[in-house]
């Protein structure tokens, strides 16, 4: 009797690991997905930071390019 619980209790705890496990491989896949999008948002900020800078500079200093 005493080995069946022991095994019961092995096969629980080895049911909860992997639970666990599985757990923590989808924290860290959305983990990875959050930070990417932050990545993507950031290097888009800059994107349109430099296009409007240099449009600004065309707009007020174009005038000194030669056409």
């Amino acid at each position: 009797m005493a080995r069946i619980w022991k095994t019961r209790l092995k096969a629980s705890q080895l049911i909860e690991e992997g639970l666990l496990i599985v757990l923590a491989l989808v924290m860290l896949g959305a983990v990875f997905g959050v930070s990417k999008q932050i990545v993507d948002n950031i290097s888009g900020f800059f994107n349109s930071l430099i296009e409007e800078v240099g449009s600004l500079g065309q707009s007020l200093f174009g005038w000194l390019l030669p056409k």
